[in-house]
């Protein structure tokens, strides 16, 4: 793959027309429940020609759940390992990275996560969420399963460890798992509630108000998300892998998750920002040499 390429993989694309922070502008504003239509609509990610070369080479599944279908795609043979993408993200985006793992001699799982890529929503408008998402981890895993590891990315890299250590109101839900990476991940719900808050400007305060609605949405308190507490279950490996130069997921974030784990490793890198480390050929380096 072209330098160019790689580069274009990760280019920001047009936002969801539901995503309209606009109407947050004030407390009373996001003390409602259309905040959370806002706050779960991933960003429009229509599937173009680099992601359509991406997953040429991939076997495709189409794996029904909960009365939608969500499209998998397959590299190599071995043990499994199963990608999860980030919130408003698609498979193709972990493809490079996949196909890489693969040529190790992996079979690699990769899969558009509800609502997002060429996987099927419910409703007039695509929307999801972390417990969904997590329930899509449980349900992919079942269909292709046994998985050897899970590697997730941003928002599927919490997915993916609440998902394997059967955290809170997840533990019907557990998946086991040998190894386990995290790319570039969030702490926490908190952390991700604060990502939102931060990315749309919104007012002081505005954060205690979002974990409100999202609460009354959702049957879990945010507080009970935090992937340092969920690794305290996990016997497996764990390897966390961030840039120390993201600006949207922050270094500090990283270094606090692996704060008190013996079996948890972090590997920081430089240069790579968010999004662009899926493409560095380090970051492949580094994860052949622990799966």
């Amino acid at each position: 793959m072209t330098e160019n390429l790689r580069s274009q993989m990760f280019e920001k694309r047009e936002g969801n027309p539901m995503c309209n922070a606009n109407n947050y502008k004030d407390i009373e504003g996001l003390a409602n429940d259309s905040v959370m239509m806002h706050f779960c609509a991933p960003a429009a990610d229509a599937e173009n020609e680099i992601d359509r070369k991406l997953t040429r080479s991939a076997e495709q599944y189409d794996v029904p759940f909960e009365g939608q279908m969500l499209k998998a795609y397959a590299w190599g043979e071995g043990k499994t390992i199963l990608m999860v993408h980030g919130w408003g993200s698609r498979a193709s985006h972990l493809a490079f990275l996949g196909r890489s793992i693969a040529r190790s001699g992996f079979r690699v799982i990769a899969f558009d996560g509800p609502a997002h890529g060429n996987s099927e929503f419910n409703g007039d408008y695509p929307r999801s969420s972390l417990p969904e998402f997590c329930r899509a981890i449980f349900h992919i895993s079942n269909h292709f399963g046994p998985i050897y590891g899970f590697v997730g990315h941003s928002f599927g890299g919490a997915a993916a460890a609440f998902t394997a250590c059967g955290q809170a109101n997840l533990s019907g839900y557990r998946v086991e798992i040998e190894k386990l990476v995290l790319i570039s991940s969030p702490s926490g719900i908190d952390a991700m509630v604060n990502h939102y808050c931060r990315n749309y400007k919104l007012p002081e305060g505005a954060q205690e108000a979002v974990i409100a609605q999202l609460e009354k949405e959702f049957p879990l308190k945010t507080g009970d998300y935090e992937i340092k507490d969920a690794l305290r279950k996990f016997n497996g490996d764990v390897l966390v892998v961030h840039d120390v130069d993201d600006q949207e997921v922050f270094i500090e974030e990283a270094r606090q998750m692996v704060e008190g784990h013996k079996h948890v490793n972090l590997i920081e890198t430089r240069g790579n920002g968010h999004r662009k480390i899926l493409a560095s050929r380090s970051l492949i380096k580094i994860l052949k040499s622990f799966l």
